[in-house]
C-alpha cells in the first residue's frame, strides 16, 4: 500500500536542516548537519524525548561510516554534549513523536532495538561504549515501539540511509527457489536473491 512521506527543507537547502514525516503517523524525524545544531535547538522536537543517530566517517577508513545511537528525554542536552565530546559525527538524525505519548521507557527500548539492528546489519562501526539494554515494557508498549521502529526504518531508507538494512539474509529458506541466483567457481560458491528491489547475499556464501 502507498504511503505519503513529507520531506521539508527548513532553510531550502537539500543538505541543511530537514524534517520528515509519514502521513497519519505520529513519528517525526529531523536530519541536520553538525553545523546546524543551533538551528535544531529551536524546534519543539528538540525538547521532546526521542532517539537519535550520529553519523560520520571513520578517520582510519573514510569509506566506512561510524554510528552512535542514543536517546534523551529531551534529546537536546545529549546532542549538545556530543557536540563537545564526540569528534567523528557530521550528521544527526533525531526521531520523536508529534504528540507527547512516547515515554522515556519506550525511547530506551527503541534505542536498544535500533542498536541491535545496526549491529546485525554490519554496515557501520558502532561508537557506543556500552550496549543499550532493553527495559521491561508491556506488550502494548512493545507493539507501539514496533510500529515506530518500522516507520524509522522506512524513513531512513527514504533518505537513502541504509544503516539498519542487513547485508546478509539470515535464512535462505525465506526465498522461493526461482528467485535465488548462484555463482560457482573453483574457490567460491555464493547465493543471492533480489528482495525488495535489492541484491542480497545469502548466509553461507
Amino acid at each position: 500500500s502507498g504511503k505519503l512521506i513529507r520531506l521539508f527543507l527548513i532553510d531550502g537547502q537539500p543538505n541543511g536542516l530537514r524534517t520528515i514525516e509519514i502521513s497519519n503517523m505520529t513519528i517525526h524525524g529531523t536530519i541536520f548537519p553538525r553545523p546546524q545544531l543551533e538551528k535544531f535547538m529551536t524546534p519543539e522536537s528538540a525538547r521532546k524525548p526521542g532517539v537519535y543517530m550520529l553519523l560520520g566517517a571513520d578517520e582510519n577508513d573514510p569509506e566506512k561510516k561510524v554510528l552512535y545511537i542514543g536517546e534523551g528525554d529531551p534529546v537536546l542536552p545529549r546532542l549538545k554534549s556530543h557536540a563537545i565530546n564526540k569528534d567523528f559525527w557530521t550528521e544527526a538524525i533525531v526521531f520523536s513523536s508529534k504528540d507527547d505519548y512516547l515515554t522515556k521507557t519506550q525511547v530506551k527500548y527503541l534505542e536498544a532495538e535500533i542498536y541491535a539492528l545496526a549491529k546485525e546489519a554490519y554496515r557501520t562501526k558502532l561508537d557506543n561504549a556500552q550496549i543499550p539494554t532493553r527495559p521491561n515494557i508491556s506488550e502494548v508498549d512493545k507493539a507501539e515501539v514496533s510500529q515506530f521502529l518500522d516507520a524509522i526504518k522506512l524513513l531512513l531508507l527514504t533518505l537513502g540511509i541504509d544503516i539498519l538494512e542487513p547485508r546478509i539474509l539470515v535464512e535462505d529458506n525465506m526465498v522461493s527457489v526461482e528467485n535465488i541466483f548462484e555463482l560457482k567457481s573453483k574457490n567460491a560458491f555464493a547465493k543471492m536473491a533480489i528482495i525488495n528491489n535489492k541484491y542480497v547475499v545469502l548466509k553461507g556464501s
